[in-house]
């Protein structure tokens, strides 16, 4: 029996969500796990404030304080109260003591969480995290012989889900200016290039487009049209490698309604057309 089987944690969940402008304040008894299951909130703890957004972690070490700042419409977070069997440090240890090659970031996830008592994790294109949380919620709900052990080894994977996807996030780097990091900008887009416009990104975000516009090029130092055009064409690329699409579909798909205005657009940003390039990509 493994280590961390001999240590399986039990947990109680509890969801928090719209409630009526107020702040939530809070301290962990036992560890806890924070899963931002949809929406946008704000965290504050030990006089620093950071953002999160659907898909994000935290991880908070026993008797930490921290807030919660008030819930809007669509907001809900999954707060997992492990109990003292949880501990981050042995469980990353335990679960990863032979992964040389993940050994730096662990040693500064452990140190970050000594001294900070919390570490965070940015994992909206971790496809199977929302999964792995699932299976953590119906081990709850309706726990089976099992239990304990198939909750360690569902956060086992979830965990090392988030090391293969460098999803840890330095607390010092976050960026207090903005409710927003890079990659919520920019996988909206990648989400919603084929039919997308600055008014319906602003209206996302709660920003006027104005603002956005202001935000997107400070943050990304891209305009709002080169993001877009931007992936309209790495997605054109992706496509000019499968001849069983037509650069007509081609066109459609990428979101462009005039043929000319899509050779225009992607000449200039490849300096050849799209047959040539379709030539280059068979060639390799």
């Amino acid at each position: 029996m493994s280590k961390i089987s001999a240590k399986s944690p039990r947990m109680t969940v509890k969801i928090e969500k719209i409630d009526g402008q107020r702040e939530h304040h809070h301290q962990t008894d036992g560890p806890e796990i924070l899963f931002v299951f949809s929406g946008k909130m704000v965290f504050k703890t030990f006089n620093k404030e950071f953002p999160l957004t659907s898909g994000n972690f935290i991880f908070f070490d026993q008797e930490t304080e921290y807030t919660l700042l008030p819930l809007h419409w669509g907001d809900v977070l999954v707060r997992i109260n492990m109990d003292a069997s949880f501990e981050l440090k042995n469980f990353l240890e335990n679960v990863y003591n032979t992964r040389l090659s993940v050994t730096s970031l662990l040693n500064k996830i452990i140190s970050a969480y000594g001294k900070d008592h919390y570490v965070i994790f940015n994992a909206p294109k971790v496809d199977n995290s929302s999964y792995v949380i699932d299976r953590v919620l119906i081990e709850y709900v309706e726990p089976k012989l099992l239990y304990c052990d198939k909750v360690s080894h569902l956060l086992a994977i979830l965990v090392l889900s988030l090391l293969e996807n460098d999803c840890y996030v330095d607390a010092g780097n976050v960026n207090l200016q903005s409710k927003y990091q890079i990659s919520d900008f920019t996988n909206y887009i990648e989400k919603n290039f084929q039919n997308i416009s600055l008014s319906s990104m602003a209206r996302f975000f709660g920003y006027n487009p104005s603002y956005l516009s202001t935000e997107l090029k400070q943050t990304t130092g891209y305009s709002y049209k080169e993001l877009v055009e931007n992936e309209r064409m790495k997605q054109a690329i992706e496509l000019l490698k499968n001849p069983a699409y037509t650069i007509n579909d081609i066109v459609n798909f990428v979101g462009y309604t005039s043929k000319s205005f899509f050779y225009k657009k992607f000449k200039a940003h490849y300096e050849v057309s799209p047959a040539k390039m379709r030539e280059k990509l068979a060639q390799k």
